[in-house]
């Protein structure tokens, strides 16, 4: 039976709390013991614990536990997985399906954007993406009700150097990391001044047309019709990374010696095959966004060392591009998925992980792409995209397998605190009646 629950003080009498049924979740790969932890002694009572116990629970290497259990201590993981002792004696929400790590989502310009580009400059690398942080926008709100608990907001990629990443949280004002990424840009809008209109990641997998020539791009030289600012071509581009890279002053000296990584917005084939050159030569650290037909390259962006941010997909993908998925898995790069919110609705990143999945993408791949692997690229692996001791209690309880589009989050906790609960629809208060 479902029943509509609402938390309550833990120093209350004994209570259980039900939710309705859900399905799997993700999470990052298992800390020791994460399957059968047993605790040898009961649980410590705490004014700030809470105690959550699923019908199944979805690990980020694809496994499934049954009857596992989760225990949060300031808004902080200490106890998880099967055998899990808990204290009857406290409130405990009951879930009759899956139990998650929160969803991480790459490249966003949440409650931003508009703030994130500079028509007048094309380099920009002190620029930082949190001062646009804004933990109160609706984006937000709308992120954390699919689930998503973390997301990267990204400057535009219509700078060569648009600036420094954030990773932030969708409830509670939280900078995880600023200043994650140095994001750099091969795509045709970076050069020159704009001409209007965006690329959609649509139209990247039909972009041929763009290949004009020897340079790999409608220009060859540092002058065109595009405008005044340089740079105005991909070679001219290459060249000016290539020196302020070598000058390593500021940012660019952070991604000279690595300690900072490059987020490369890069689309079609040639300009994935320069970011690839660029990264070789200067040994940079990060991961590629784009790459639509990347699984031809998937060999060479391992041999660097590169993740690939994919998506987002939409109906009527090409088929070429959701293969890219599992080539590009095969050969062991790491995967996310790009939100592109608010232009784009958040129910996308689950769409574009069922998509790749319809496309013979391994299910596990998929998982880590949207958890795991997410927030490893993201720098952030230690805090969330996982269900371990010691991590941010970020997690979401479902209706169904989070891959099935028929699912829905039934509710979302971050930092162990419910931000979103789904409002039962009237079937479901009769069957509670």
């Amino acid at each position: 039976m479902n029943a509509r629950a609402i938390l309550i003080p833990l120093a209350s009498a004994s209570c259980t709390l039900g939710l309705s049924a859900l399905s799997p979740a993700v999470v990052h790969a298992p800390a020791p013991n994460v399957q059968d932890e047993v605790t040898s002694s009961a649980p410590t009572r705490n004014a700030s614990l809470l105690q959550v116990r699923a019908k199944a629970m979805l690990l980020a290497d694809g496994s499934r536990i049954e009857n596992a259990a989760l225990v949060i201590e300031d808004g902080k993981i200490t106890r998880v997985g099967r055998g899990v002792e808990l204290d009857t004696s406290l409130p405990t929400i009951e879930h009759d399906g899956v139990l998650t790590a929160g969803l991480v989502a790459l490249n966003a310009s949440c409650g931003a954007d508009g703030e994130l580009f500079d028509v007048t400059r094309s380099l920009l690398p002190e620029a930082h993406a949190a001062h646009a942080f804004d933990p109160d926008h609706s984006d937000f709100r709308d992120a954390a009700e699919q689930g998503i608990t973390t997301v990267v907001l990204t400057p535009s990629n219509r700078n060569v150097a648009g600036g420094l990443t954030a990773v932030v949280k969708t409830s509670g004002g939280t900078v995880l990391r600023d200043g994650a990424h140095l994001a750099l840009s091969f795509a045709k809008d970076s050069l020159g001044t704009i001409s209007g209109g965006f690329f959609s990641f649509a139209d990247a997998g039909r972009a041929t047309d763009l290949v004009s020539s020897e340079e790999g791009g409608p220009e060859t030289t540092d002058t065109s019709g595009r405008g005044t600012r340089a740079p105005t071509s991909y070679a001219g581009a290459a060249r000016e990374l290539r020196e302020r890279v070598r000058a390593g002053e500021g940012a660019f000296g952070r991604v000279r010696d690595g300690s900072l990584p490059v987020l490369f917005d890069a689309w079609d084939r040639n300009e994935v095959a320069r970011a690839l050159g660029l990264a070789r030569e200067l040994s940079l650290k990060g991961a590629l966004r784009g790459a639509p037909l990347a699984g031809e390259l998937a060999q060479e962006i391992q041999a660097a060392g590169l993740g690939v941010v994919l998506g987002p997909f939409q109906l009527g993908q090409t088929r070429a591009s959701l293969a890219s998925v599992g080539a590009l898995a095969d050969a062991g790069v790491p995967l996310a998925f790009a939100l592109d919110a608010p232009g784009r609705d958040p129910r996308g990143l689950r769409l574009s992980a069922a998509l790749a999945l319809s496309a013979g993408a391994d299910r596990a791949v998929l998982w880590k792409a949207l958890t795991s692997d997410a927030a490893r690229l993201a720098g952030v692996a230690d805090r969330v995209g996982a269900l371990e001791r010691g991590r941010d209690a970020d997690f979401v309880l479902w209706s169904g397998d989070p891959l099935d589009l028929r699912s829905r989050v039934e509710a979302v906790f971050v930092d162990g605190s419910e931000v979103y609960r789904a409002q039962a629809s009237a079937t479901q208060e009769d069957d509670d009646r």
